[in-house]
């Protein structure tokens, strides 16, 4: 029987959404996106569990959570894992790819890449008012790291049971890169897809900003008192009005009469989020979050001069 890769799934789903109006509006398949979340949502949990306690054991949790992840056994033919790094990608980070896990087999398949983030030079760790912040910039990147490996060790156990199991079909498929990397922030974006039978997108990004070390979420871009919520969410209606207009066969969640439900309100706290390269801010929704499957992951990019003056 044919082994089905990503493109192949998505490509199914686009011809069988066309086929009619009602599949192209069914919402997500509950339990792939149960999957998926659950074990992004327990490892949110266990971070915030441990965040106290990392500040003393650093280094020795850092290794563990490594060696946790490098004794996944290699099962199956054609299943083979190696340690490589990427080159430096900005100022104060160097972005290094500590575990690539892969398998093959007649119904699984996964390509894996576990990253972790390092602070590339400590000197440069300073905030515009010329305070030390390489302590808190530390605590941050191992923090982040933390989630990483967490999520992702959910991921690759629950793919091995499924592989052992030897029943249906899966992948499983994580990637990272760059997406911002400028004078004040740093943005690393972590791709998941996990399928069986039909697949589920979903993407974790982690923002830095460089000046004060943190991680920050999008509320802690703008003043308590701007509603940049609601002005961003506008703009993202209507881009979505926008697009439907220009094509028929894109499909949105908004104004939507028959489960109004499902119509996109407002920005999460945790909402994904990139600036680009001209200082635009890039909206990211997963698979499913705001339309119909066939569409995918959705971005929505909102110009500097929408939100400029309502950013702290």
């Amino acid at each position: 029987m044919k082994e089905f890769e990503t493109e192949d799934y998505r490509d199914m789903e686009k011809k069988f959404s066309v086929a009619g109006e009602d599949h192209r509006k069914i919402p997500v398949p509950e339990e792939m996106r149960a999957r998926v979340e659950a074990g992004i949502a327990r490892a949110e949990t266990e971070k915030k569990k441990t965040a106290q306690k990392i500040g003393g054991f650093r280094i020795g949790m850092a290794a563990a959570a490594v060696a946790m992840l490098v004794i996944l056994p290699n099962t199956g033919a054609g299943a083979a894992h190696a340690m490589g790094s990427l080159p430096v990608v900005g100022k104060l980070f160097q972005a290094v790819t500590f575990r690539d896990y892969r398998y093959e087999s007649d119904r699984f398949d996964a390509d894996v890449e576990v990253p972790k983030i390092q602070v590339e030079d400590m000197d440069d760790a300073e905030s515009q008012n010329g305070e030390d912040t390489s302590g808190q910039l530390q605590e941050t990147v191992e923090q982040i790291n933390f989630d990483i490996e967490e999520v992702t060790n959910r991921l690759v156990e629950e793919f091995k049971k499924a592989a052992d199991a030897g029943e249906s079909y899966g992948s499983l498929d994580i990637h990272h890169e760059t997406v911002t990397d400028n004078e004040q922030y740093f943005t690393l974006k972590l791709s998941l897809y996990q399928g069986a039978g039909s697949g589920y997108q979903s993407y974790k990004y982690y923002t830095i900003d460089k000046k004060t070390g943190k991680q920050v979420q999008i509320g802690d871009l703008f003043r308590t008192d701007s509603s940049y919520n609601e002005i961003l969410s506008e703009n993202i209606r209507e881009q979505m009005r926008a697009r439907m207009a220009e094509d028929e066969m894109k499909v949105y969640w908004v104004d939507y009469e028959e489960v109004p439900e499902w119509n996109f309100e407002k920005l999460k706290e945790n909402q994904n989020f990139y600036f680009d390269g001209s200082e635009n801010l890039v909206i990211v929704f997963d698979e499913y979050e705001v339309a119909p499957g066939y569409m995918g992951a959705q971005e929505f990019t909102v110009e500097k001069d929408v939100f400029e003056g309502l950013l702290k």
